[in-house]
């Protein structure tokens, strides 16, 4: 066991200082010498000291997500032993399989989120730091209690459903597992705008009654049939600027930040929401909901099997006893984060499709290329993002276009 994790070590010790070198070192930010000096290069909307801050944040960033999910997969492997004590702990407390495994969930959660919490932290300081976060610590640790508990409930429920299934079909029970969690799914998709997300932030109706009309008039060309936009206090959390669209059916809603109404123009705040409306006119949410549900049951076929290995081969060494032993849940956590991490372009690759797709959609409503030029080099501005992405990063972590590429196909559209 001691060289397991002699092993281990030393591997992600190398990896680390891999990504460290080429994420701390060079130049990963060039723009293509035809571009210099048009719109999409950052020097003519950008001081030197922003695009300092922006590519030195992209950076901090990147390294960080690159490092977690592996450190987070060796911790899970070296607290393998600690998750038997646990399960020996719950045993001694409850008799019920049912508390046994509530307190399962919740020690073992509480140690995975006790252990990163110096990382989330560090992260809270580093975008204090930059001016990007407008956070207190009391809303930091409030927003990370929040985390820990919904994650717990979810988390509580899905591990109860899942040794239900095992027990009852061992051989089949990724297959029934993905069946039943598809209506969870879609409930929690359902009800996040009017249940979860206002959990976090306060949500009122846009108050600029002559900018809503406008948005409103939007949506009524695009044939959707909203009544209500909606504005969200994110600048207490950030100064950066955002909107989205989240939710299906009748609590589909589509919101602004604050921090994007203060910052941006109204004709390109117009831009930003013709966007939104291209992901609910295209039906983007069900679209990325199928998408979602399709890639769980092939990533629960291969956890089925990749799981069988491990404990078949590997399980007697930490004292586990088999398949359904609470003390084998962090197995499957492992196995989660490794697919997630490795599925993540693919996932990227799918969003960037969407996401172009929505910005085609707002230049055929508005045709205002150059109100969305001037958005989103302002949001380049305010969000510190580079405006290109070297290739690595922008395969795991680009979920939309690079923002030099968008503001290239903007230009088409120039006024």
């Amino acid at each position: 066991m001691k060289r397991l994790y002699i092993g281990l070590g030393a591997a992600f010790g190398v990896y680390a200082v891999v990504m460290i070198v080429y994420l701390l070192q060079g130049d990963l930010f060039p723009i293509p010498q035809d571009l210099v000096g048009t719109s999409a290069d950052p020097h003519t909307f950008m001081t030197a000291q922003e695009i300092d801050k922006a590519e030195s944040l992209s950076r901090i960033r990147s390294l960080a997500y690159f490092l977690s999910s592996p450190l987070q997969i060796g911790l899970i492997l070296l607290f393998l032993g600690v998750a038997v004590r646990i399960r020996s702990f719950a045993e001694k407390l409850f008799k019920a399989s049912f508390l046994q495994m509530v307190v399962f969930v919740l020690l073992f959660t509480l140690l995975m989120d006790v252990l990163f919490l110096p990382v989330d932290y560090f992260l809270f300081k580093i975008d204090l730091a930059y001016g990007i976060s407008t956070e207190t610590l009391a809303i930091f640790l409030g927003d990370h209690a929040k985390d820990f508990l919904l994650n717990a409930v979810g988390t509580i429920v899905m591990v109860w459903l899942f040794r239900l299934v095992l027990k009852w079909s061992p051989n089949r029970w990724w297959f029934w597992f993905w069946l039943l969690s598809v209506p969870l799914i879609v409930f929690v998709t359902f009800i996040q705008p009017v249940v979860l997300d206002p959990l976090y932030n306060d949500f009122k109706p846009l108050q600029d009654q002559e900018l809503k009309a406008q948005i409103l008039q939007l949506a009524a060309e695009s044939h959707i049939p909203a009544k209500q936009v909606y504005e969200v206090n994110m600048s207490e959390r950030t100064n950066a600027i955002n909107a989205y669209v989240n939710g299906i059916g009748g609590n589909a809603r589509i919101v602004l930040w604050d921090t994007t109404l203060k910052k941006l123009q109204p004709d390109e705040i117009l831009t930003v929401m013709a966007h939104e409306m291209g992901h609910y006119v295209e039906k983007h949410i069900y679209i990325g909901l199928a998408y979602g549900i399709a890639l769980s049951l092939v990533g629960l076929w291969l956890a089925f099997h990749a799981y069988r290995f491990f404990l078949k081969h590997w399980a007697h060494r930490w004292g586990i006893r088999g398949e359904n032993d609470l003390a084998a849940l962090p197995i499957l956590l492992l196995l989660v984060t490794f697919m997630s991490f490795v599925s993540a372009p693919a996932q990227n690759a799918f969003s960037r499709v969407i996401e172009h797709r929505a910005d085609v959609y707002a230049m055929q409503l508005i045709g205002d290329g150059s109100a969305a030029i001037r958005a989103f080099q302002q949001i380049a501005k305010e969000n510190l993002s580079p405006v290109t992405q070297p290739r690595l990063v922008h395969w795991f972590r680009g979920s939309h276009p690079e923002i030099m590429d968008r503001i290239m196909y903007f230009k088409q559209f120039e006024k």
